[in-house]
């Protein structure tokens, strides 16, 4: 049992398979603490229940809103989600016209630019022209808001739906009135992949992998590239001799167009649980890391030490009890609530489902 004074711990126990194919238990532990700047992160006296399924912005559904919170029942992953949910704010309160925000966790380190409302101007014959930005004091980081969307007026029989980001906006495939004019170009961007007016006009669907990254902090959908590959689901409008940026930067196989053309790709990668941003699925963390955060929270800058309280964890299924390996699979930092979620992950094996009609317990302590 628990220590009278020590926080209800909130766990649940799924059977999977590891990287390997073997089927295990998946022990899920849930722990949330409060966020002090210039602080270890302390543990809270509530952790709310693990959430079951997606929950979308604005109530919203898959149809036409990004992903606030996904799912904490992904039973095995094999790295570490960072995801951030936020909002860009202006140092003192005073409006600007861009700002530079960033996440630093150990050594690595994510920065976005983040601008105010443009749009685009069309002109006859000519290039078309970005509007100035509009201050802003603070802004949401959606998906919304980045590089992305669909292109249904350059060609009405053919539209067009940006693989790795349909829910943003800025894609055009050709330089006509109807798609360029007061066209809404993306606040969220990469300061090292920004869109513009030169890489404004796509021309051909099929290069659409030279346009920019959407860039965020939160979560990435599961129908989105690269995400989607890793259940075998292959964007439209690619070559077969295609390396998507993804490739290169390491963010999917070698070679996975090729792969996709004969069959080689395996129809689940447990790459797919993983769900945080490109640039935001890291190598197992500790759970004790220091994070830092620029123009995220209301005085500019926040540091803080994720607790170093890997949990223990024990099951017993009735071949003796086994103490399981803590990994970290999720820091979830919710910036509004100035909290932070982390889900751990024990692994224990077990025969196989043949076996589980023999098994005679389930004994699970968390502490």
């Amino acid at each position: 049992m628990d220590a009278p004074d020590s926080p209800p711990e909130i766990f649940t126990v799924l059977s999977t398979k590891n990287e390997e194919g073997s089927p295990i238990f998946s022990v899920l532990v849930k722990r949330t603490y409060s966020i002090r700047s210039g602080e270890k992160a302390v543990r809270c006296e509530l952790t709310e229940p693990f959430i079951q399924e997606d929950q979308y912005y604005d109530h919203g559904d898959p149809e036409w809103a990004t992903v606030k919170y996904e799912s904490e029942l992904a039973s095995y992953k094999l790295a570490t989600d960072v995801v951030v949910i936020g909002k860009a704010l202006a140092p003192s309160e005073e409006s600007v016209e861009q700002l530079e925000v960033s996440v630093a966790i150990a050594d690595y380190k994510k920065t976005l630019l983040v601008t105010g409302d443009r749009y685009c101007i069309y002109r006859w014959l000519r290039r078309p022209l970005f509007t100035d930005p509009v201050p802003f004091k603070d802004m949401e980081i959606r998906y919304e808001r980045a590089y992305g969307g669909k292109d249904e007026k350059s060609d009405p029989k053919l539209p067009f739906i940006y693989p790795r980001n349909p829910m943003g906006t800025g894609v055009a495939l050709k330089n006509k009135r109807a798609v360029i004019d007061k066209l809404v170009l993306p606040n969220i961007e990469d300061p090292n992949d920004l869109l513009t007016i030169d890489r404004l006009i796509m021309g051909k669907p099929e290069r659409w992998n030279e346009q920019p990254l959407p860039a965020g902090l939160g979560w990435f959908h599961r129908t989105w590239y690269p995400r989607c590959s890793f259940v075998a689901s292959m964007p439209s409008f690619i070559d077969v001799d295609t390396v998507f940026r993804e490739e290169a930067l390491g963010f999917v196989p070698k070679g996975q167009v090729v792969l996709s053309r004969q069959f080689k790709l395996p129809s689940f990668d447990l790459r797919f649980n993983n769900g945080a941003s490109l640039g935001m699925v890291l190598p197992y963390l500790k759970g004790d890391e220091r994070v830092q955060l620029k123009h995220l929270t209301p005085g500019g800058e926040c540091a803080f030490s994720l607790p170093g309280e890997p949990p223990q964890i024990m099951l017993d299924i009735g071949l003796g009890e086994n103490v399981l390996k803590p990994f970290l699979q999720t820091v979830c930092i919710r910036l509004k609530e100035m909290e932070v979620d982390l889900i751990w992950r024990g692994a224990h094996e077990y025969p196989g489902q043949d076996w589980l009609p023999e098994m005679k317990k389930m004994v699970t302590h968390v502490s």
